[in-house]
């Protein structure tokens, strides 16, 4: 079937009518404002487009809007929205399936890079309420909750809309139009899977040379099997329609030891003077890391247990934690929902929606343990300082650790020990991460007379989360079986057990001292003791309700210059929103080892009232020079019941057409966002927050000036362990004095379709996004890099080493909690975001060879920039990507796709060309807040190379009502661009990618079955 037949109604009589004078839909993305005044003069059904509620004739709108027809939909093969919509140039990788470790398990969307909180998101016009109330979430509606089956087309609206549609729509809109008004029944099947070839003989190298066995040869993998109902009729003689759907959807794990390019965490090494890719790991390794600090000779030593003396060797080992990590996670997903809408009588239509969603996925990454620095012990100063309290008369102490650590003597005092040991028996963490939604809008529409109508209606939508972390370990547990002593009777206790004493009921001791024949002796009593889950509910819930007047009013207000009047819409609207997030006591007291930072309760709420308006009049019509002409404009006031009150939004835009084939439009948007729950009413905490520290290591990469400016002192220099796994703490936390961001969003465009080519358009869109007052942190790794590089003392002040122990801990920014990197959630000074996005289509003729359909959607981006403080320099990371920057900024991306119509009846035969530029480290950006002291690595990833996918496919409908579809994207198998671990810098950041934002499983084979009745 033609991608014609699958567009909305209003478009295809669009089409039908030569309204678009040749500029239909593209199978991949269409501007739908590129419609030029119509070849003939026959009037057209007047819709409401996204971006404004005024309806509009010929489907004209100031604003750009990219439409994707559901053909283009199901072309990509996906069954997830996330995965659909990151193949458009205007969306970056955010949450999804392929994010392991930090995941919330939901699936976000964020245009132009600006993040899921600062992209609006619609289903058929109104809100979809926020997905996850956990402190990684942000607020961002869920498109899990969206049943891809449903979709009519998606709508992409670049710049803010907030004068339309209220706060967040600062980066711009994202609309799901969902067919509404289904006859019939569909059911549909898919099954996909991924298929690579291992290959990689540089990652294979460096697994080797560091003792790991990487894949090797021809896997598949990552299975997606989903099903489908649609049911619809019309009933009561045509007056109303109701429609129904169901869809279940579940997706298979992939390890990243199943690809060889993420069996290890990459890194660069040196060997002979030659550098080449190398594997890094985590300190907290297997068998168990040891680092005792002298108290009087200040001397520290760093050893590790040797499996084949069963005693203490010098220096330490690495755990490879990839290969256990999830690069897929599995996801089990239900959806089901209702439409339905009933003509109580020409004036009046009741109209309602019901969306249900549960969604099941498991977040798996490498075994919990005593992390290095999670020791529960304080030093003779009272400050923590990340060591165990070892107890000298331990009769598991191997003859090496007693004469070290206790000078031989079982009676002396307990001893400081920082511990690395990975609970190896216990298995990997798991994350079961469950969402269950309910959204229910009702509501009334209709004409009043010839120029008035109305819509009113209240929406209802609530996420609830329940969060089960398993197979991580107790800290408080293990303080208690690491502190053993013997009876009388030759038993080994734990020692708060022992004496007739019952200081810690259910202690089994829990030996990782020691290894006989290489074995340690750690018992599954013991796992079962030190093990323990953690369990975390919460919800978010948003209240709508809303009431709006349209009004035609060419008969009272009319330009002698134009044919047709004054537009208006008025309207008043209330929202409600509320997030609640209750962990238990071991979330909030951080015992549990593994998760590197206390989970706090979160509770707020705000609510805003609002009033609204906006009106459209034709300036002129067919004049010369003036086909037509015409302004645009809106307002909104939003009263919130926050400290900062009030905000004001408009808008202003002119539309121009001089000819036929051409057409002009300028907006500007004065948009808004508040702050959302998180980052009003997080508690402050420390977390893994930066991922370097230029003054650890025994030869820093700064100097001893530059890091004194730091807080490091001349001892220290030389002496701070590094973190092997590039993880450095940061104090995060809410702000309630939060200003909203204030953004100015300008957009200025050309469409041309020309008459002298009928079956071509194309549109040019300039768009520039200035946001201040934005609402981040700085970033831990910008904090410090510009403070050891220009001692300016706002970042400096930032900076807490962790002094005063006597132990490693001291100058540390990872090993007690007590070292850290204020990194805050504050109203930094501005970013900025411009660029072109360029999109075409053209409709060839074939004559008996079919029809050749070509569609092209691109975004050049110019500028994509950050002023942390105004004054303090900024930098731009278009181009860029790392700790700071964030996920990949391509200057260039684009998506071309051909659909050929075969003149075999019922054949469609399509390929897409996704390219996307290469990007930098962030290292390399001249700016000095990013370049910093640090130097470069060898490799991987100071430079990304730019990726080009071919993806390849087809239907065929047969037997009247079965259309089968097969395809393969990415077909020729391209492996991602890697990254060294340390410079991913971002929870989006997997298997040495950005699963989000590259292919990063290899090729993707796809199976589509589709019946109607």
């Amino acid at each position: 079937m033609s991608h014609s037949n699958q567009i909305g109604s209003a478009v295809r009589r669009a089409l039908m009518l030569g309204a678009m004078a040749g500029a239909s839909l593209p199978a991949t993305a269409q501007t739908v404002p590129a419609a030029a005044a119509a070849a003939t003069e026959v009037p057209v059904q007047t819709v409401v487009v996204t971006g404004s509620r005024i309806p509009q004739p010929q489907l004209e709108s100031v604003s750009p809007v990219t439409s994707i027809s559901n053909e283009a939909l199901q072309q990509t093969g996906a069954t997830r929205v996330e995965d659909m919509l990151n193949t458009l140039p205007q969306v970056a990788g955010a949450y999804g399936a392929g994010v392991s470790n930090g995941a919330t398990g939901e699936a976000t969307v964020s245009l132009r890079n600006l993040g899921a909180n600062r992209t609006l998101v619609l289903v058929n016009g109104r809100r979809l309420m926020p997905g996850d109330p956990t402190q990684n979430g942000n607020a961002a509606p869920d498109l899990n909750q969206i049943p891809p089956e449903l979709i009519e087309r998606v709508d992409i609206l670049t710049g803010g809309a907030s004068a339309v549609y209220g706060a967040d729509a600062v980066a711009g809109v994202v609309n799901f139009v969902m067919n509404d008004h289904f006859q019939g029944v569909r059911l549909t099947g898919d099954y996909s899977f991924y298929n690579h070839d291992n290959r990689d003989k540089a990652a294979q190298a460096a697994n080797t040379l560091f003792g790991f066995t990487a894949p090797t040869g021809n896997v598949t993998d990552g299975y997606t099997r989903n099903f489908g109902l649609i049911a619809g009729a019309n009933f009561a003689d045509g007056k109303g329609n109701a429609t129904t759907y169901f869809t279940y959807r579940r997706v298979a794990a992939v390890l990243q030891g199943k690809r060889d390019y993420s069996n290890c965490s990459l890194t660069s090494t040196t060997t002979g003077g030659v550098s080449a890719l190398g594997c890094g790991g985590s300190s907290t390794a297997y068998p168990a890391r040891f680092t005792y600090t002298n108290p009087v000779t200040r001397v520290r030593t760093d050893s590790h247990l040797d499996p084949t003396t069963g005693d203490l060797a010098a220096g330490h080992l690495l755990y490879n934690f990839a290969p256990l990590n999830y690069y897929q996670r599995p996801d089990e997903n239900y959806t089901a929902g209702a439409f339905l809408h009933y003509d109580l009588n020409e004036h009046a239509r009741v109209y309602t929606e019901f969306m249900f969603m549960d969604d099941r996925s498991i977040a798996q990454i490498a075994p919990s343990g005593a992390f290095y620095g999670s020791g529960t012990a304080v030093s003779a100063a009272g400050v923590p300082d990340g060591t165990w309290a070892i107890n000298c008369n331990n009769p598991y102490l191997t003859p090496g650790e007693l004469g070290l650590w206790c000078g031989g003597n079982t009676a002396a005092p307990d001893a400081h020990v920082l511990i690395g040991r990975r609970d190896v028996e216990g298995g990997p963490r798991y994350d079961d991460l469950g969402h269950t939604s309910y959204r229910a809008v009702a509501g009334i529409k209709g004409a009043i007379n010839d120029s008035w109508s109305y819509d009113a209606y209240a929406l209802w939508g609530t996420t609830r989360l329940s969060e089960e972390y398993f197979n991580d370990v107790s800290r408080s547990r293990m303080g208690f079986a690491l502190d053993a002593v013997q009876q009388p009777n030759g038993q080994i206790v734990c020692r708060a057990n022992s004496a007739g004493s019952v200081g810690a009921p259910g202690c089994v001791p829990w030996n990782i001292f020691s290894l006989v024949g290489g074995q340690d002796g750690v018992t599954q009593q013991a796992i079962n003791y030190i093990s323990i889950p953690g369990l975390s509910k919460g919800a978010t819930t948003e209240r709508v309700a809303d009431a709006a007047l349209t009004g035609d009013l060419s008969k009272q207000v009319k330009l002698p210059t134009a044919t047709e009047g004054l537009s208006v819409s008025i309207g008043a609207e209330y929202r409600q929103e509320l997030s609640e997030l209750q962990p238990d006591i071991e979330f909030q007291t951080n015992d549990l080892a593994g998760q590197g930072a206390p989970t706090l309760p979160t509770v707020g709420a705000f609510h805003v009232s609002e009033i609204f308006g906006e009106a459209r009049l034709p300036l002129a019509e067919d004049r010369f020079l003036a086909k037509s002409l015409t302004l645009e404009a809106g307002y909104r006031y939003s009263d919130y019941n926050l400290a900062f009150g009030s905000t004001n939004t408009y808008k202003l835009g002119l539309q121009w057409a001089p000819v036929t084939d051409m057409r002009f439009r300028a907006m500007y948007q004065r948009a808004v966002r508040a702050p959302n729950i998180q980052e009003l009413f997080l508690q402050p905490r420390v977390q893994l927050d930066g991922t370097t520290d230029p003054c650890a290591g025994a030869a820093p990469a700064a100097t001893l000036a530059q890091c004194e400016l730091s807080g490091v002192t001349p001892a220290e220099y030389g002496n701070i362990a590094k973190n092997p796994a590039a993880q450095y703490n940061g104090l995060v936390g809410g702000n309630t004095s939060l200003a909203p961001e204030k953004a100015d969003t300008y957009t200025l465009g050309a469409v041309f379709t020309p008459t002298f080519l009928p079956d071509f358009n194309l549109t040019v869109d300039y768009y520039n996004i200035t946001i201040k007052n934005l609402i981040s942190s700085y970033g831990a790794n910008l904090i410090l890099e510009t403070c050891v590089s220009s001692g300016n003392p706002f970042y400096c002040n930032k900076v807490h080493r962790t002094q005063g122990t006597g132990t490693a801990a001291d100058g540390s920014l990872w090993i007690s909690p007590t070292g850290y990197i204020d990194d805050g959630t504050f109203n930094l000074g501005a970013q900025w975001a411009n660029g072109i996005d360029v999109t075409s289509a053209y409709r060839l003729d074939l004559r008996k060879a079919g029809r050749l359909n070509l569609d092209f959607v691109g975004t050049y981006v110019l500028k994509f920039a950050t002023n942390p403080v105004a004054g303090l320099g900024d930098y731009d990371c278009a181009g860029f990507y790392g700790p700071t920057c964030g996920v990949p900024s391509p200057r260039w991306k684009h998506k071309l796709r051909a659909t050929w119509n075969t003149p075999l009846a019922g054949l469609d035969i399509f390929a897409a060309w996704r390219r996307e530029n290469g990007v930098a480290l962030e290292l390399t950006n001249p700016s000095p807040l990013l370049a910093g002291p640090l130097g470069l690595p060898v490799n991987p990833g100071v430079r990304l190379r730019g990726m080009d996918y071919i993806d390849f496919g087809g239907n065929y409908s047969f037997a009247s009502h079965l259309t089968a579809r097969i395809g393969v994207n990415n077909l020729f198998d391209k492996e991602p661009p890697l990254v060294g671990f340390a410079y991913l810098g971002t929870v989006f950041g997997n298997g040495n990618t950005y699963p989000q934002v590259y292919d990063a499983l290899g090729r993707y084979v796809y199976m589509n079955l589709t019946a109607d009745f």
